[in-house]
């Protein structure tokens, strides 16, 4: 599994993966460290949340001017095995995990597609992505061990004190590591809440940002598992789930059965 701001993940043994930990973690200064495990046991112990954030993803063209693409994002979450994402831009799109199954809705479209999934949300994040290519933003906030994800590839991880984020005072933690560099605001207080993370793809052309603004945290009310089960809409058009090797030439071509394309993966 994959964290949003860590790119790549590798599977490992148990002592490569312990003789790698000790090595990234020594360049991690102990601040930035602490803190940044604390947000993410917080946010790991959590039973349910539910967030809405703004997401800006730049686009280089080929001339080298960068366009910023807007999404909002409604994330909710229930472990160890309930999953809904509302992705709101140009394209509507919503995601439902109810322990059983994975359905994604193209709601432009009104199409749907419907695949068994594990019964755990890590287990489910993994099969969308290994096998249809599917890469939710924001993801990783629901996975099991964040703070795990967050550090495989760190190189060197620094603290830059307090700065103000999404109206919080904030701890500012940067991290880098070989292609991308990330960084992250931690609410200051008992609530250790992630409110801004920025990325920089440093090793693609024109250096292209992904920044996220989380606006709201609910961790407090409880979501029903009715919020986890997909009811088509009327007239809603059921089609087979698009794997990630499929071409387009694999996909029905008729009106009533076009193809519903999954979002890209960000490696």
């Amino acid at each position: 599994m994959k964290w949003t701001f860590v790119i790549g993940f590798a599977w490992v043994t148990a002592t490569l993966w312990a003789a790698a930990e000790d090595q990234n973690h020594t360049a991690i200064d102990p601040r930035a460290e602490r803190i940044l495990r604390s947000a993410c046991d917080y946010l790991a112990e959590a039973p349910h949340f539910s967030i809405i954030a703004e997401v800006w993803r730049e686009h280089v063209e080929d001339s080298g001017q960068k366009i910023q693409f807007t999404r909002t994002i409604d994330l909710r979450v229930k472990r160890p095995n309930r999953l809904h994402v509302e992705i709101h831009s140009h394209t509507q799109r919503g995601f439902w995990y109810d322990g059983h199954t994975l359905t994604e809705l193209d709601c432009k479209r009104n199409l749907f597609s419907t695949t068994k999934a594990p019964g755990t949300i890590d287990g489910a994040l993994d099969m969308a992505r290994d096998e249809f290519g599917i890469d939710l933003p924001l993801i990783d906030l629901a996975i099991s061990d964040p703070f795990k994800n967050a550090t495989a590839k760190v190189e060197k991880g620094t603290y830059y004190g307090m700065a103000p984020a999404m109206g919080f005072q904030c701890h500012h933690l940067a991290f880098t590591q070989d292609n991308v560099d990330w960084q992250v605001w931690i609410e200051d207080g008992p609530q250790p809440l992630i409110r801004k993370f920025v990325i920089t793809h440093k090793n693609e052309p024109g250096a292209p940002e992904f920044t996220a603004l989380i606006k709201a945290w609910d961790m407090t009310n409880r979501i029903a598992d009715s919020d986890f089960v997909f009811e088509p809409p009327a007239g809603c058009i059921k089609i087979e789930m698009r794997t990630s090797g499929s071409s387009e030439a694999d996909l029905p071509t008729s009106k009533s059965s076009e193809p519903l394309i999954s979002p890209k993966q960000k490696s």
